[in-house]
Formats: C-alpha cells, sequence, structure tokens
C-alpha cells in the first residue's frame, strides 16, 4: 500500500496517509502509557511515591489521547477551511491499520 501510495500517490495523498500513521502511533502509545500506568499502580504496593507516579502517567496519556483525537478533527477543519483536498477519516486510519495488520501476519 505505502509503495503504491509513494509511486502514484499525489502529494496531498501522501501526506494524509502519514498524518494517519501519526494518529495511529499517538493512539496506540496513549493506550501503552494508560496500560503501564495502571500496572505500575496495582504494582505500587502503597508506596505513595510510585501512587503519584502512576496516576502521572495514566493523566499525561489521557491527556495525549485527548490531544490526539482532537488534532484528527483540527487538520481535517483546517483542510476544509482552506479548500485543501486533504482528507483523514476513521475509516482511512482503519483501512490503514487492518493493512498494517495485514502485512504484519504474513
Amino acid at each position: 500500500m505505502l509503495r503504491e501510495l509513494l509511486e502514484e500517490g499525489s502529494i496531498t495523498d501522501i501526506v494524509a496517509t502519514f498524518v494517519a500513521l501519526a494518529i495511529i502511533v499517538a493512539f496506540v502509545l496513549s493506550l501503552v502509557f494508560i496500560i503501564v500506568g495502571g500496572i505500575a499502580f496495582i504494582l505500587s504496593a502503597g508506596n505513595e511515591e510510585k501512587i503519584k507516579n502512576a496516576i502521572h502517567t495514566i493523566r499525561y496519556a489521557i491527556i495525549g489521547f485527548i490531544i490526539t483525537f482532537l488534532a484528527t478533527f483540527i487538520v481535517s477543519w483546517i483542510a476544509r477551511l482552506l479548500d485543501v483536498p486533504f482528507e483523514i477519516s476513521f475509516s482511512m486510519i482503519m483501512t490503514i491499520m487492518r493493512e498494517i495488520a495485514d502485512s504484519l501476519s504474513r
């Protein structure tokens, strides 16, 4: 998919795909850090400093998740506002994720 995009796609298609990939990475990292913070919270054994660090990890991961979610809509809104043929949709992100998963399973 990426090879075809780089060979045959327009610059806006390439940029849209790489922005979608960055959004996917940001979402996945946010979820990973939420899980890591949760595990650190569980394993803190009542230590106040460890609990505080785990809560900060979870809090900042959720903030990152929200910012990533908002960035998706802001980029789409600015593209529509400026009449740039730049499309990032949930279906596009899901298609890219499916193709990545298929290529990893081969």
